[in-house]
């Protein structure tokens, strides 16, 4: 174990992190701050602005602090302050997911301003970013098309894939199989939240009508062997996160999809989903998921090697991203 991080020191592990979402990142401060004279809110204290009960009550407060953000400039400093918070979680590389079709400025405007919050965050600390613009499933199928065509035709300096979020019990994901095919034949990656309700249903059309090789959450696998023995086999990477099964998940701990999946050989990798929003940072889900279920540092060290690969970071950077991670080799010692 000899250069590695204590089980006890998470912050210090070099993490690559592909679950995260740019607005579930933003500072409660910093909501307040934006959200004055624009949203009006139920509480100005800092420390209830986030509060919500489950997911219906979640995107509710999402949407209102979407709706906060207006300006490029507040694009580039809500990017660059959830950078920043990343890097001292340990995290040297985010593929951050983020909606543009819930803010109140034009697609190129939000672009601009988050490509400008990555470099300012990069020249501050190190961290390597990227961005998946996502579909939000509780707007229109047209709303999807549109954004997709937005996206194939922009700049790609920092956008590397196609996502889809929001709450699963709305837009099933056939309603968006011409957004993912536009993505497609634009050469954009593509991922989709699927499967956070425990539906395998939900993650067997995003892999097989939407062409989807990276799954977000996808906890339901676990109930369909056949499906799961063909994901462990493909080596689909699924992007976890602590968050959303602490509200989801009711069962006990000894089945909890974390352990399923990880038994069942699935390649996972650990993300903090909306850290502002929850409360809570990369490090510390780290941290809870070690002390739940028992993951180990060879758990982690394996996941984020796992998750570079998996990751759409390319060229140089890919490399210098390698480079910083634990233990600096493409395995593991003793894996």
């Amino acid at each position: 174990m000899s250069g590695r991080p204590a089980a006890d020191s998470w912050p210090a592990m070099p993490k690559v992190e592909l679950h995260c979402h740019l607005e579930g990142s933003v500072r409660p401060a910093t909501f307040l701050d934006l959200a004055r004279s624009r949203v009006q809110l139920p509480t100005e204290d800092p420390a209830h602005v986030y509060d919500y009960t489950d997911m219906a009550s979640f995107m509710v407060v999402f949407e209102r602090l979407c709706a906060s953000v207006a300006t490029a400039e507040d694009v580039a400093r809500i990017t660059q302050e959830a950078l920043e918070d990343a890097a001292a979680s340990g995290v040297v590389y985010r593929e951050m997911f983020c909606n543009p079709t819930l803010h109140p400025l034009p697609y190129q405007d939000f672009l601009a301003g988050a490509t400008e919050g990555i470099t300012r965050a990069r020249d501050a600390t190190g961290i390597v970013a990227r961005l998946i613009p996502a579909i939000f499933r509780g707007q229109a199928p047209e709303v999807a098309t549109e954004l997709a065509r937005a996206v194939a035709a922009g700049p790609r300096d920092v956008v590397v894939g196609l996502g889809m979020d929001g709450d699963e019990l709305l837009g099933p994901p056939e309603e968006f199989a011409d957004a993912y095919a536009v993505a497609r034949d634009g050469g954009l990656a593509c991922t989709a939240h699927a499967g956070e309700r425990f539906s395998p249903h939900e993650v067997q059309v995003c892999l097989d009508l939407l062409g989807c090789t990276r799954i977000d959450h996808g906890y339901g696998i676990v109930e369909d062997p056949e499906l799961t023995a063909r994901a462990r086999d493909a080596g689909t990477l699924f992007t976890y996160a602590w968050l959303s099964t602490t509200y989801n998940y009711r069962g006990p701990l000894h089945r909890h999809p974390f352990l399923r999946m990880r038994d069942a050989g699935l390649r996972m990798s650990l993300g903090s989903d909306d850290p502002a929003m929850g409360g809570t940072s990369l490090a510390g889900d780290y941290r809870s998921v070690a002390r739940a279920l028992g993951f180990t540092a060879e758990d982690f060290i394996r996941q984020n090697l796992d998750a570079l690969e998996s990751s759409w970071l390319d060229g140089p950077d890919r490399e210098a991203v390698r480079s910083r991670l634990w233990p600096g080799t493409t395995t593991p010692e003793g894996a």
